[in-house]
């Protein structure tokens, strides 16, 4: 029998039905992870500590050897800047710095690590983390004179600042330290050539000054000053010291 085209059609739509292959099963969702106990520290000298745990939303361990790429802000919390080397996670989902080898990039700076994912683990951003030590410098640097006569008498002053918030202030209270080099050695490079010449504390608004005494047979001398910073402060120092030359 010769099928009318609206017969054919159907027929085709049936087979065409029949044939067609079943619908594929869609992946399972991958398990949400989180960042749990995220914690940062810093010495006077800017090395990092920052440890923390990367757990699924249960809060079991995400397992060992996920990769943990830390990430840093300035103080103002619009700059970031990312680790080269990311953290590796124990068995139990735990990772930290090593402070030895770890240091901060930006002085009282924000942090926050992420987890890029990985199979059937998602992705995920801890929140962000405050740095709570204070940075510090020294400003209005002076030597009265850099040419002394030998047997007199000449003064260094400057201004002790901290940056608590975002503006510098005094910083009152705190010991300075005025150190000296002989020239001729290898000032800049070898720590153990300098000595200490006075510890003057800093006043009610953190200016400090002391009267230096030149010997008698007094050699030239570099001149530096250094904050070794505290339990919340940074260290500073002098980058370029002043050469004393006596006559």
């Amino acid at each position: 029998m010769r099928l009318t085209p609206l017969a054919w059609g159907t027929a085709t739509v049936t087979a065409l039905t029949l044939t067609a292959p079943a619908t594929a099963h869609a992946a399972p969702a991958p398990t949400q992870t989180k960042i749990t106990g995220l914690r940062v520290a810093t010495d006077a000298t800017r090395h990092l500590s920052l440890s923390g745990r990367l757990t699924t939303a249960s809060g079991t361990s995400a397992g060992a050897g996920r990769q943990i790429i830390v990430e840093t802000a300035d103080a103002a919390h619009g700059h970031w800047f990312t680790y080269a080397k990311p953290l590796v996670t124990k068995a139990d989902g735990t990772f930290k710095t090593d402070a030895r080898h770890t240091s901060a990039h930006y002085l009282h700076g924000y942090f926050r690590v992420r987890f890029a994912g990985a199979p059937g683990l998602a992705a995920t951003r801890s929140g962000d983390v405050r740095d709570r030590r204070i940075a510090t410098r020294v400003t209005g640097w002076k030597v009265s004179t850099t040419h002394p006569r030998r047997g007199s008498t000449f003064t260094v002053r400057g201004y002790l600042q901290e940056k608590p918030g975002t503006t510098w202030k005094g910083l009152k209270g705190r010991r300075v330290s005025i150190e000296y080099c002989i020239k001729g050695g290898d000032c800049l490079n070898d720590l153990s050539l300098w000595h200490g010449l006075s510890n003057h504390k800093s006043d009610t608004k953190g200016y400090f000054s002391t009267r230096i005494r030149v010997a008698a047979k007094a050699k030239p001398i570099y001149l530096a000053y250094t904050f070794y910073g505290d339990s919340t402060h940074y260290v500073t120092w002098l980058v370029k010291p002043v050469l004393i030359s006596p006559r």
